[in-house]
């Protein structure tokens, strides 16, 4: 959901795009609020950091999913909806991000299955066709994120790789710093490395002033029982930085921006950094060359030398499941 802004008010990169419509009254409000009570300003601020927006699958993303065999996870006693391509070979893990679903990771499913992968892939709790998490409503956290990975990963016999998108990114290294075990490859695209480096964007986006947010920052680490700084995955000397990672990010993403990837890229010995251009923060996850650099990344790890498979390779294939899907062509599909 968006709409046009005046000069006066911005968009910042940190807004929701949810509260776009509403930013100039919401802006208004909190300025009033944070004036009188900074305590109460903190509490709504917390009440919108935390709400995730619903984003609908498009046609072509539900019919991708339509085409995998339904899973159901419990995830703290509330439905997490999951799906899964293929019944052998090493599992390949979709994991998408805050706001996001798991259809935005489709064109990388045929390719994988192509390539001699399992696939799953699940909506996050307080996404798409997963239940609201515990906290009830759209409220939750990276940690609900973490939970359902492992929830949905624990019956699988091999994980051998993770493509996560975003914050979905953040929520693989919470998971792995609590005890799961990370796959030989991972996969991070546009990743959110420091959450904490988005509150002063998102702050002003609001309107909330310098107390509100002190006390905003107080009131999350008291209910999360972490500092913020646990939740940045650019920290060096984790055990899990051992395997192999590929980054990708593009240059002109606006939601998270290129440092993220850098700084992620320079904490992990083994990581590779591919930046690309002109792509966002979403249609990086859509491009054909991506796609190819990711599988290409996979398939060496699991025959142990250079690829022999390129999803260009399928590309017939991937056009032919793309029109019987859709019922257009999948050069259509791409363009959308």
């Amino acid at each position: 959901m968006t709409s046009p802004h005046s000069p006066r008010t911005p968009a910042s990169p940190s807004t929701p795009p949810w509260i776009r419509p509403w930013q100039r009254l919401l802006q208004a409000g909190m300025r009033v609020l944070g004036a009188v009570s900074p305590p109460h300003a903190a509490k709504v601020m917390d009440r919108l950091w935390f709400a995730a927006p619903r984003t609908l699958p498009r046609m072509s993303d539900q019919a991708v999913l339509a085409s995998g065999e339904r899973l159901s996870f419990r995830v703290h006693g509330r439905r997490v909806a999951a799906w899964a391509w293929g019944e052998g070979g090493p599992t390949i893990i979709l994991l998408h991000g805050w706001g996001g679903h798991a259809g935005q990771l489709r064109s990388f499913v045929l390719p994988l299955r192509e390539a001699g992968f399992r696939v799953v892939a699940f909506d996050a709790p307080s996404h798409g066709s997963s239940e609201a998490s515990w906290h009830g409503g759209r409220r939750v956290t990276f940690f609900e994120f973490a939970d359902a990975l492992k929830a949905v990963t624990s019956g699988e016999t091999s994980v051998a790789g993770i493509i996560a998108h975003s914050g979905g990114c953040t929520a693989v290294s919470l998971a792995l710093r609590a005890g799961w075990t990370p796959p030989a490859s991972m996969v991070f695209v546009a990743p959110f490395v420091r959450p904490a480096a988005a509150i002063d964007g998102f702050a002003h986006a609001i309107g909330a002033n310098e107390r509100v947010v002190a006390a905003f920052r107080a009131r999350v680490e008291r209910w999360l029982g972490q500092p913020w700084s646990y939740l940045d995955i650019a920290v060096p000397g984790d055990a899990h930085k051992l395997q192999r990672l590929l980054v990708v990010h593009d240059e002109d993403d606006k939601e998270v921006p290129l440092a993220h990837a850098r700084a992620l890229a320079a904490s992990w010995p083994s990581a590779r950094l591919m930046v690309t251009q002109g792509l966002g923060h979403r249609r990086v996850l859509r491009e054909p060359a991506v796609v190819e650099k990711v599988l290409g990344f996979l398939t060496d790890d699991m025959t142990g030398k250079a690829p022999t498979y390129l999803p260009r390779d399928s590309r017939a294939s991937l056009d032919e499941a793309y029109e019987a899907c859709v019922g257009r062509r999948s050069s259509a599909v791409a363009r959308r």
